[in-house]
């Protein structure tokens, strides 16, 4: 039993980092925090998310999450590099509006999972 453990751990270390995305990984297992929001951004114009309800929201996700599921794995590297040269290109100021984005976003997904709604 030990050892069947031991062997699965090294295969899903092993295993690439695509395969496992495809398994629901998601966007905040693919992208890091800064190329997450750059892509978020990228598609702000796509839809009107204040108009969303919750539901059209999680469909839209969705339906980003499977689009950049359905790509190659060179365009998904291709879309990362892209991602990060758009945060590096940021000024000092705007990394840093984008670093307060994701903590907000952090604490108020954190403040949800405690149960609790604003």
């Amino acid at each position: 039993m030990r050892f069947s453990s031991f062997a699965l751990a090294a295969l899903i270390i092993a295993a690439p980092a695509s395969a496992i995305a495809q398994q629901g990984g998601g966007m905040a297992q693919f992208f890091t925090p800064e190329q997450r929001m750059m892509y978020m951004q990228e598609h702000r114009g796509d839809a009107d998310w204040s108009s969303m309800s919750a539901d059209q929201r999680h469909a839209k996700m969705q339906e980003m999450r499977t689009s950049i599921m359905a790509m190659s794995d060179a365009d998904k590297a291709k879309l990362k590099i892209d991602m990060q040269a758009r945060f590096d290109a940021l000024t000092p100021d705007q990394k840093q509006m984008v670093e307060q984005k994701i903590a907000e976003h952090h604490d108020h997904h954190d403040h949800m999972q405690g149960g609790q709604q604003q």
